[in-house]
């Protein structure tokens, strides 16, 4: 299956999810809190969901954390610090996406970010995943140290057994569901 098919299959298939996508994140968002990661009192990156993916902003009520939020600016993605869920606005180039409301909000850097939550389309057990066909995260991504993890989130329907992969994706450390934490079985 190409990547567009793939793409058209998944959003068939949340499309389905209706009602239970809060029941589902709630589950994803307590596997969340739990990650040591969001204890290293280093930045979370974070992002605002659009209507088809786990609502991971839960977190801001059950392990507050320092977060930061992405945005594009001059066709690449930073991540900005965000102190509070008031901050973000609706985005500009995206009417379900919120960013930072502040133009000079503090950019955070790859180095300060101890985990980075990365919503796709498509996540297999072993890291693999297939975003929307931006390329945002996958560049992000490449920039990050090796000590950040780099952890996918979606619902279990979206988890499938291989991906077609191009030489730019990116690999994850872990993949989270509503049925819990799936950790690659051979480190980065």
């Amino acid at each position: 299956m190409t990547k567009a098919e793939l793409r058209r299959e998944m959003r068939t298939r949340l499309a389905a999810l209706g009602a239970t996508r809060d029941e589902k994140s709630k589950a994803i968002a307590a596997t969340l809190a739990h990650h040591p990661a969001l204890q290293s009192g280093r930045h979370v990156a974070i992002y605002s969901p659009i209507p088809s993916e786990p609502d991971i902003e839960l977190l801001w009520k059950i392990a507050p954390g320092r977060f930061c939020y992405p945005r594009v600016a001059d066709g690449k993605m930073e991540f900005v610090e965000v102190e509070k869920l008031e901050h973000l606005i609706t985005s500009s180039w995206h009417p379900h996406i919120r960013e930072h409301r502040l133009p000079e909000a503090r950019v955070v850097s790859p180095e300060e970010i101890g985990v980075i939550f990365v919503p796709g389309l498509a996540f297999t057990k072993n890291g693999h995943r297939l975003g929307r066909g931006g390329g945002y995260y996958d560049r992000y991504l490449s920039s990050l140290p090796a000590s950040t993890m780099k952890i996918g989130i979606c619902f279990a329907l979206q988890i499938v057994d291989t991906l077609p992969l191009e030489s730019h994706d990116q690999e994850l450390n872990a993949v989270v569901t509503e049925d819990g934490l799936i950790v690659r079985p051979t480190p980065l």
